[in-house]
This record gives C-alpha cells, structure tokens and sequence, in this order.
C-alpha cells in the first residue's frame, strides 16, 4: 500500500465532491466547520486470477457454426439448435383445374408433389464493414443437419430459457440416425456473385420430407396458423453441426427451409397458358409449366436460436498460469479480481472516497500464426454475484456496480475504468452490513463464500447502441462477445515469499479531514 500527499482544501472542496455522484463516504457525516480538508491517493495491490466461464447467456440473432484451433487454447466447436417460423395462415396453391362452364381456372400447381427442398444457411461475405466469418476462408468443412425431436419440444414450454446458456445439452434433443443431410463448404462461396453480400450453404433434403409438409398443410391448415403451431406439429426445428474440417467459424443470420414446386403459367384469368405452336401444321403446344423455388419457413428473433460452445482441455491450462490471467470469448475464460476490501476499510475509514481507478495492462498480440484472435474491444466489469442477473434482464452498465470501457489499442493497450468508487463504497457496506446481522455466526467458511461471490470479473461485450435523426447515441443493450476474441493481462495470483508478482494497483483518491 502507497499512500501520495496532494494537497489541502476548504470544507467546500468536500461539499463540491459530495456533489458529485461518484463520490461517496465511508465515514463521518458531520464534521466541524473549522476542520480542513487533505486529499490523498493511495494505492491497494489486487490479486488477478483467469476463471473459467463455463457458459454464458446468449441473447443474440446471429448463430455460430464451425470449429476453430490454435495452439494457445485449444480448439472450440461451435453449433446451434434452430426453430423456423411460418407466416399467418400459410397455404401452399391449390393444384390446377380447369372450368369448362367457367372458362377459368383455379390453383397454380401441376402436382402435390415436391420437386425440391433444402434447407439455406445464410451469412455475409467479410468485407471492411462486416464479418460474416472468422479463420480461413478456403478451408474444407461439412456441415450436418438433424431435425429436433420430442425432448425438445417438452423441454422449451417446461425449462423457461435454459436454451440461452452455451453449454446446452444438444445430444437429448435429436436422434444421430435422423439426419436430415450434410453437404461440404468453404466459408468462402464460390457461387455467390460479387454484388451479393451474402454467402450461402445449400443442405439437400429427401424430397419427402417436402411432400409431408404438403400434405399436413392440405390436412391440417390449422398447424400452419401460426409459428407455435408449426413447430409443434409440423416441424421442432434443426440442429446444425459441422463434423470436418478446423478452421472457421461461420456467423450465421438465418435459416431458411425453401421448396421446389411446378406450377402453371396462368392468365389473368387463372386459365393455364399454352406453349408456342409445335409443328407446321398449327398443333397447340402443351401447358405452359415452370419450376419455382419458394422461400417458405425461416429462422426469425420470435422463434429460438440456441448456441452451443464447446473447448477442449488444453483452455483450462491457462487457469493454472500464475502470471498471467486472460479473457477469451466465446464463453471462454474471464479475468477475476479480488478488491482488498478489508484493507481499503481499514485504512480509509474515516475518509470520503473520491475517485478509484483500475487499470488492465493487456501484452500486445505477437502471434506468430496467420490467423489469430483479436482483443475485445469492450470489456464489462461486475462483481460475479450480479453477474447472471445483469444478462438475463437484459441490464446496462449504471456505473454502479457495473462498468463498461472499451480497449485503447493505440496509446495504452489497456482497458481503463476511471472510478470505480461507487462499487467499492457500496459492497464494503454491503459486506460490513452482512457481518454486523450474522454476528457471531461470520466465520471463515462465510468469509471465503463472501469473497469468492463479490470478485470483480471482466468480461468481453458487444454493445449495442441506437443513433438518433438529431445524432445522438444510446446505448440500448450488452450481451457477451460470442466472436472469437482473447487479451493475455498483466496480472496472475503467483507469489514469490508471501507477494505478489504481478499485482494489479488500485489508485484510491480519498479526502481526510485534520484540524487547523
């Protein structure tokens, strides 16, 4: 602990701080006038250590779909769990007849048969404003479809959104025999044009499991009334995996189940058009017919989209690395951080906090390798207790007890939370409210429970924000950072003779009253 002289101010030097919401007291309330003001910073060393994130609350529209390995952490599967959505209503055309009385027509399709279905991952090409993928762009992947089973259908009414957390359990929610089908890829299409901005992986299904879907929408319209319906009784959804190939994670926007119907050419009257004439006699051609592909059911933010992360061992290896802690997304590690509170108490108690700074040093990527990770560039700080809470209600960072900074690359390479005092004040209270009702029954089993709960993590994020026609801008949402991300930080819980080898320092500025 180092504790700086910065000077005297009047009594109203302290009613300006205390105006100030990041300010607050630990101690006296009422002083007397003639008491002056010295303001002093002193620094508490905070021990750093890497966690495990096990998972984390997905609350996004885009789907991750690949596998990705690198010699630092391993490799990560990424797949996903889709529902599809239909439009209100949905009816397939009649099939084509024809009214001599009439003279008109009625219904568009030549058969009630499916001539194609296939099911359309879509994402975006990489350009400099968008990623549509991570890794490399030309390696050999394939792609495996399964439709979803009962379980899953039991589960998503009786679970509440157990669905949003990475480490669901996808193996009890479609059977390995049901493959839907399975195609190969590259993240880069070759097939899409350069105008378009969006890549797309086609799966093939059996034309029979198009027919079914024309069948139960001819015999039971009321399944398509509605998206609960569909899926209840037409359709669960699909689970998309990739079972080859290392080396890119694809950023999925939806999923789209499309159809090949043959329909009719018709008038304006419904009546069936006919083919130019055939011979040199005049002979009338037959019906005028063509093959249509029809975009029909899809994935959309009011069904589920359930993310699925996994790693491999070699992750937890950098758990047990005493001076050096990280963060890595998707649902990776967090840095974990145990504030000295008891210290900060004891040694201002009696002192008005000012301002608390806490600065994350970050090494700089030298990766040796032709694909790496990037540092997050937005980082969340929060005590682990308040941790599930704050993603679950969809919460933003109230410079309370929670904080957001983003990454200065360029100066610092570090992530810097300027004053973090309202947190420190309010969980010292917290903790000296918690011991004062437990009385005698605080013990070291209770402290240790106490400490673990209030460490402060840090967290990778993707801020969401909204920009007014005036220009300005609002934050509107934080959900994890699921794109692959990694910082290494100054830091670790190693010791050398009871010290730490690399502590973090947390600069306290606080006020002390003396008398004249």
């Amino acid at each position: 602990m180092k504790l700086k002289f910065l000077g005297f101010a009047l009594l109203t030097l302290l009613l300006f701080f205390s105006c100030d919401d990041t300010t607050d007291k630990i101690g006296w309330e009422i002083l007397p006038s003639k008491d002056m003001v010295a303001t002093y910073t002193t620094d508490f060393e905070v021990m750093s250590e890497t966690v495990m994130a096990d998972s984390v609350y997905a609350r996004s529209l885009t789907a991750y779909l690949g596998r990705f390995s690198d010699p630092e952490f391993g490799y990560y599967d990424a797949s996903f769990i889709t529902e599809l959505t239909t439009s209100e209503n949905y009816l397939f055309p009649e099939v084509y007849k024809y009214d001599e009385a009439t003279k008109t027509g009625t219904g568009r399709l030549v058969s009630d048969k499916c001539e194609n279905v296939f099911l359309r991952i879509s994402y975006n090409k990489n350009t400099n404003n968008t990623k549509g993928f991570f890794g490399d762009s030309v390696t050999a992947c394939r792609i495996s479809a399964y439709e979803l089973n009962g379980q899953w259908l039991a589960d998503r009414k009786s679970k509440g959104r157990f669905y949003r957390y990475t480490n669901i359990d996808v193996d009890k929610y479609y059977d390995k025999e049901d493959l839907v089908g399975s195609t190969a890829y590259t993240a880069h299409d070759f097939s899409s044009t350069s105008s378009d901005n969006e890549n797309y992986i086609d799966i093939q299904m059996d034309k029979e499991r198009g027919d079914k879907i024309l069948k139960l929408n001819r015999e039971h319209p009321e399944y398509f009334k509605d998206s609960e319906s569909f899926i209840n009784h037409v359709t669960p959804g699909f689970y998309l995996t990739t079972d080859y190939g290392d080396g890119t994670i694809i950023y999925v926007n939806r999923v789209i189940l499309y159809m090949g119907l043959n329909l009719y050419a018709t008038d304006s009257l419904g009546v069936a058009l006919k083919k130019k004439v055939t011979d040199d006699k005049g002979k009338e051609g037959s019906d005028s017919t063509y093959y249509a592909v029809q975009y029909l059911f899809s994935s959309t933010p009011e069904v589920i989209q359930a993310n699925k992360f996994t790693y491999s061992e070699k992750l937890t290896e950098k758990i047990n690395d005493p001076d050096n802690t990280y963060i890595k997304s998707p649902a990776g590690v967090f840095t974990a951080l145990t504030i000295p509170y008891d210290e900060i108490y004891q040694t201002l108690g009696n002192d008005t906090l000012n301002a608390v700074k806490l600065s994350l040093t970050n090494y700089p990527d030298v990766s040796p390798y032709e694909i790496s990770m990037e540092t997050p560039s937005k980082v969340l700080l929060i005590r682990k207790k308040d941790l599930k809470e704050f993603f679950e209600t969809n919460s933003l960072p109230d410079n309370i007890t929670s904080y957001q900074v983003s990454h200065n690359a360029t100066e610092t390479n570090k992530y810097v939370f300027n004053n973090i005092a309202n947190l420190v004040t309010i969980t010292m209270r917290e903790k000296n409210k918690a011991k004062e009702e437990a009385g005698a029954s605080w013990n070291a089993e209770r402290e240790a429970k106490w400490v673990d709960e209030n460490k402060l993590l840090v967290v990778p994020v993707v801020v969401d924000t909204y920009t007014a026609s005036g220009g300005t801008t609002t934050v509107v949402g934080t959900t994890h950072d699921l794109k692959p991300t990694y910082a290494r930080l100054v830091g670790g819980k190693g010791t050398t003779d009871g010290k730490l080898n690399n502590p973090i320092q947390l600069e306290v500025t606080h006020t002390r009253f003396g008398s004249n």
